[in-house]
């Protein structure tokens, strides 16, 4: 009972919150973005530690430590725009969303000839630029939905708000929980599967080189893609000017299987993570470096800590 006051206590103080929020414009949600941002970073603790030796570990001595409290600061600056940008836009989402996202998409020609082959397909994604109004974008386009992998949120009340934003434009989401079974069904009648890549998994998955380093990585994708004959497709927001984005479908990923299963799983698992690394590298602020993308080691390292 005491968790589930809590709970509806915690959404209706969100709520509160949000409702002004979505009275602003676009330009004021950028610039409070960099104000609570960098309020986020002073106070970020814990959270600025876990960038720091993940920003150690991408680039080493190749930047230096005022270059790399820049990236931070940016990085907690964008995880605040995604969020205040979610609320203002959630209040009249198909005519806001242009005014964020205001030019066509590149590369959906692309797109188009991966759906002409009728074997469905994987979207690589990844916590980076605002991928929430990215995929919301991709639902208005009326190309196909997009049916994304999420984790249920631990407040059942916005997980439920989360769901009816995340599929307002036609999209649809698969919990982590599901059975892969379902994944399968929707590939198999042309459907789209996003998956993020860039997160620590800690069961079932397997160790390929990011950044540098071995890093614990879902294997699903390159299981199913195998499996099924379905394109592995990346699909990201790049941060324009005063909280704008662009959105770039493609390439494709290309690969061509040898027959040894394992060795096709890893190989292709490990050519996503490159492709992340290499967006990741080029223009580093947008992604959310507070995750503990190393948490999990490999056993041979015996016990060993990152954080």
């Amino acid at each position: 009972m005491f968790v589930s006051l809590r709970r509806k206590l915690e959404f209706a103080s969100i709520c509160i919150i949000s409702f002004p929020i979505r009275f602003l414009s676009s330009k004021m949600i950028y610039r409070l973005s960099r104000v609570f941002g960098y309020l986020l970073y002073k106070l970020g603790g814990n959270r600025k530690k876990i960038a720091r030796i993940n920003l150690d570990i991408a680039f080493g001595n190749s930047k230096t430590q005022k270059e790399k409290e820049k990236i931070i600061i940016g990085s907690f600056c964008n995880s605040t725009l995604v969020l205040l940008q979610c609320i203002w836009v959630e209040a009249a989402p198909k005519e806001r969303i242009k005014e964020i996202i205001p030019n066509s998409p590149s590369g959906v020609e692309n797109f188009q000839q991966c759906l002409d082959r009728k074997k469905g397909m994987f979207v690589l994604v990844a916590h980076y630029g605002n991928w929430e109004l990215m995929g919301l974008a991709h639902g208005y386009l009326g190309l196909t939905p997009l049916h994304s992998i999420v984790r249920k949120l631990d407040n059942p009340y916005l997980d439920r708000l989360a769901e009816e934003f995340r599929c307002v434009s036609g999209n649809s989401i698969f919990y982590k929980t599901e059975p892969p079974l379902k994944m399968v069904r929707v590939v198999k009648k042309n459907g789209c599967i996003a998956v993020m890549m860039d997160q620590n998994t800690a069961k079932g998955g397997i160790f390929v080189d990011f950044f540098g380093k071995p890093a614990a990585t879902a294997r699903s994708i390159a299981l199913l893609s195998i499996a099924t004959g379905a394109a592995v497709f990346p699909f990201f927001c790049f941060p324009e000017k005063k909280g704008q984005y662009r959105i770039q479908y493609g390439p494709e990923i290309s690969f061509s299987p040898s027959g040894n299963k394992e060795k096709d799983i890893f190989d292709l698992t490990q050519q996503c993570e490159k492709f992340l690394e290499s967006v990741i590298r080029e223009v580093p602020e947008p992604w959310m470096w507070v995750h503990r993308r190393w948490k999990t080691r490999p056993p041979e390292e015996q016990g060993g800590r990152v954080y």
